[in-house]
C-alpha cells in the first residue's frame, strides 16, 4: 500500500517531480508515436555509425518500440534490459504522477526496503556490462559487425 507523508511538496520538489516525470514519460510516449509514424533517422546510434560496434544501449529503442506494439518476444531479442527499463520508466512515471496529484511525498516508495538493504548498485552495472560483452561476442561470432575491430587494430600495427 502506498502511504504519503503529511508534509506538502515544496515548489522546488514539485519542479523536480515535473522534470523527472518528463524524463520518464518521453521514451514511453516516443515509442508509441514512432510506431505509428516510423522511426526517425536521428534515433540511429552515432557510436555504431562511426565505429561499426554497437554501444551498450544499442537495441533499447527498438526494444521499446516492440513493447509499444505488444511484441514482447522481439523486445527481449532486441535488448534484454529493454522490458525492464520500460517497466522502470512506467513505474517511475506513475509514482511521480501520484506525488504531483496528491502534492505529498511518498513515505516509502516501492522497493524501498530492497534498496535500503543493498548499499551499492555497482553490481547492476557489472551485469549490464557483462550482457554487453556477451552481445559483442555473439555479434563477432556471427559476423554482424560493420567492421571487424580486431582486424582493424592489428592491420594498423
Amino acid at each position: 500500500m502506498l502511504r504519503f507523508s503529511d508534509a506538502v511538496l515544496s515548489k522546488q520538489e514539485r519542479l523536480s517531480r515535473w522534470g523527472f516525470l518528463g524524463l520518464t514519460t518521453a521514451p514511453l510516449v516516443g515509442a508509441v508515436l514512432f510506431n505509428h509514424t516510423g522511426t526517425p533517422p536521428f534515433l540511429l546510434c552515432p557510436f555504431r555509425a562511426i565505429t561499426g560496434i554497437p554501444c551498450p544501449g544499442c537495441g533499447l529503442t527498438r526494444s521499446f518500440l516492440a513493447i509499444a506494439r505488444g511484441d514482447f518476444e522481439n523486445a527481449l531479442r532486441m535488448h534484454l534490459f529493454g522490458p525492464v527499463l520500460f517497466l522502470a520508466f512506467a513505474g517511475a512515471a506513475v509514482l511521480m504522477g501520484l506525488e504531483l496529484k496528491t502534492g505529498r511525498r511518498l513515505r516509502h516508495p516501492p522497493f524501498y526496503s530492497f534498496n535500503s538493504r543493498i548499499q551499492s548498485w555497482w553490481w547492476l552495472g557489472g551485469i549490464y556490462l557483462g550482457y554487453y560483452a556477451l552481445r559483442l561476442y555473439s555479434l563477432f561470432q556471427t559476423g554482424e559487425f560493420y567492421i571487424n575491430p580486431l582486424k582493424t587494430i592489428f592491420l594498423r600495427s
